[in-house]
This record gives structure tokens, sequence and C-alpha cells, in this order.
């Protein structure tokens, strides 16, 4: 008789938490119970390991509905369960992982001298929470933002959605590269086949632009207007601010120490959402208005943009404005920060931005 074990599952349209849900093994099928009532092959699991100590366990699979999903055991009850119940064709990955699960004494150490620093730091929180957000922001090593970024994006590839190439993504690095030029990063656009009309940034430099928003942009100064938003909250760090806030102290924690398997997880199936202060955003605003002066690219397109979409937000599978809310304040915010730039004639992007869309307008045609 098959044993059921306790576990968390995450995916984009989940909690970023996880949903608390029972599975089992059923022959060579995980199925899991619940509302959702999924099924994956034993074959098309992956065995994923994250955590502080690489100690978490996670089996992972691509629905044909829900995309990536991953599933992990709720404690170690449920993990024994777990390995004790799968099929022979994943024996061979959860004893790799068994063994690697054996405890590394110096990240120990070095994790309590951390908490031991934070615990010191309790009373500052209280009068300057914000700083200390900073503070831990600025303890990431750019290398670790860098591989952060990475992970993130190969587990949006394995969704099967992500064009790194093509008419589309020649136009977003043609308009971004103008935008980063100097940058401590080294930037890598893509393109999401996704019909919401989103844009998001991950850390080190790694920016996606929805299929959506390129059809809803009227032209490549609109688009550029949104890419030199999102710009500068890497530049910023403003993503890994909002981690902090977000997914909690123990969990930065983890990529303070250069461990980030388990939050690049996490990280891909909420970085298309994640919700900013109003701080944050008026300085992505802000700074995105003199990005775009400097590259010589006009700056009404950011304005223009972001006012269609809130005229036009009822008809419109729009998914910016739930992490980006273009409030009329917010807009008017822009306008006259336009108005405040020297006055100039900014030459039109070189875009033959009608095949970039009927590039992406192709895709849906083709079997």
């Amino acid at each position: 008789m098959s044993q059921s074990f306790a576990a968390l599952l995450y995916g984009r349209d989940l909690p970023p938490a996880g949903l608390k849900v029972s599975a089992q093994f059923v022959g060579d099928r995980l199925q899991v119970g619940g509302d959702l009532r999924l099924e994956a092959a034993a074959d098309a699991i992956t065995i994923e390991t994250g955590g502080f100590d690489h100690d978490t366990l996670y089996l992972g699979w691509t629905d044909a509905t829900r995309g990536r999903l991953s599933l992990a055991p709720l404690d170690a009850v449920a993990r024994a369960t777990l390995i004790a119940s799968a099929p022979a064709s994943l024996e061979a990955a959860l004893r790799r992982y068994v063994r690697s699960g054996r405890n590394d004494r110096g990240k120990w150490l070095l994790l309590g001298g951390l908490a031991g620093t934070l615990a010191l730091l309790v009373i500052s929180v209280v009068l300057g929470y914000g700083l200390i957000v900073d503070w831990a922001v600025r303890m990431v090593p750019p290398e670790v933002e860098e591989k952060l970024g990475k992970s993130t994006m190969t587990e949006l590839r394995q969704s099967g959605k992500l064009l790194e190439n093509g008419p589309a993504v020649e136009a977003v690095s043609s308009v971004g590269n103008k935008l980063t030029a100097g940058s401590r990063y080294h930037y890598h656009w893509a393109v999401l086949e996704d019909p919401s009309i989103n844009a998001f940034a991950a850390p080190g430099g790694y920016v996606v632009v929805h299929r959506g928003l390129i059809l809803a942009a009227k032209t490549p100064e609109e688009l550029a207007g949104v890419l030199a938003h999102e710009v500068q909250h890497v530049e910023n760090r403003h993503t890994l601010k909002a981690m902090v806030n977000g997914l909690g102290w123990a969990t930065m924690a983890t990529v303070l120490l250069g461990d980030v398997s388990a939050m690049a997880g996490m990280l891909a199936y909420q970085v298309g959402t994640t919700h900013y202060s109003r701080d944050l955003e008026t300085e992505a605003d802000t700074q995105g208005l003199a990005a775009l002066a400097r590259a010589d690219i006009a700056p009404e397109g950011m304005a223009t943009f972001f006012r269609t979409l809130a005229k036009e937000a009822p008809q419109m599978p729009i998914a910016l404005l739930s992490s980006h809310p273009a409030t009329e304040e917010r807009i008017a915010a822009i306008e006259a920060g336009i108005q405040a730039l020297p006055k100039k004639d900014y030459p039109p992007l070189a875009i033959d931005w009608p095949a970039v869309k009927a590039s992406l307008e192709a895709n849906d045609k083709a079997p």
C-alpha cells in the first residue's frame, strides 16, 4: 500500500510560501492530492536540493497546465516516507541526495556568527529597519547576485517559453544595451511567451519582457521606458531588498553565504509579481528617466505607456499594474520628471517596430 506524505508545493500561481498538500507514489507516478489532483511520471521528475546545507529535498517537474512545479516534503518524517516509497527509477538520485545531506560544520559556524551579528542588530531594526535592509543587501557579493539571477533564468527556461533569440529579443537587447552602457553588470535580455503585459528584473542583470508587453507597446520608446525602470531595480538591488522584506532574514542568510539553490526556485516563481515599496518604485522611475536621457532615448515613452495601461486596464491582461501600480499620482510624477529634464530633440529608435510585433504574432500562428 502506498504511503502518503505531507509536502509543500511551489508554482507560479501558488502562494510564495508553498501550498500544503498530501502526496504519494503509486507505481511509477507521483500523485498530489487535494484540489489540484496533479500527477507526474517518475522519469519526468528531477531531484533538486536547496536550503542552507543543501538538506532540503525538492521533486521538480513541468506540468502541461501549471508549468514548472516543485514539491518539498514538509518535515523529516515526510522526507523519510518519500525516500522509502519512491520508485526504483529515482533511487540513484535520492541516494546522492542522502549522501550530500551531511552537515558542513564550517557553514554552521559561519551561520552562527552571522546570526549573532544579526542578533546584535535587533534593537537597531526598530529604530531603522531600512538601514538594516540596506546593510544586508550590501553584504551580498556581486558574484552571488549573478549566480542567483542565472539560477532563476535556468528555472524559467524549463518552462519552454523563454525566447533568447529572434527579432523581439534583438529589439529588447538593442534598447537595453543603450540603457546599461558602463554598468557594473553584464546584462542578459530575454522574452517570455506570455500574453500578460509584464516585465521583470532578476538580480545580477537579468531582464525578461513578456510578449504581451511588446505587443501592447505602441513604439520602441514605450518599451524603452519600461526597460529603463526595470534596469534601475537591478542597478539599485531593489529585488534583493524585496527578498529581504518578503522572504525573511533566515532565507537571506543563506544567500549571504552563497547558497542560492533553494532561493532561485522561489524567486523564479515570484519575480514577475515582486512588489516594491513606493519609495523603490519612485527611485526606479526617477533614475529610469535619467537613464533614458543619457542614452539619447525620448523619455516620454515611459509616461505614455503607463497612462495607456491605466486607461485600458479593464480590457487588457495586465500583470504589470499589480506589481507596479500606475496610479495617477505616479504618472503625474513621471510627467513632471520629464518636464524637468533639459529640452532636446531625441532621435527615434532605429527599430522596425511593426516587424518586431509581427514576429511574435507569427509565433501564435505557428503549428
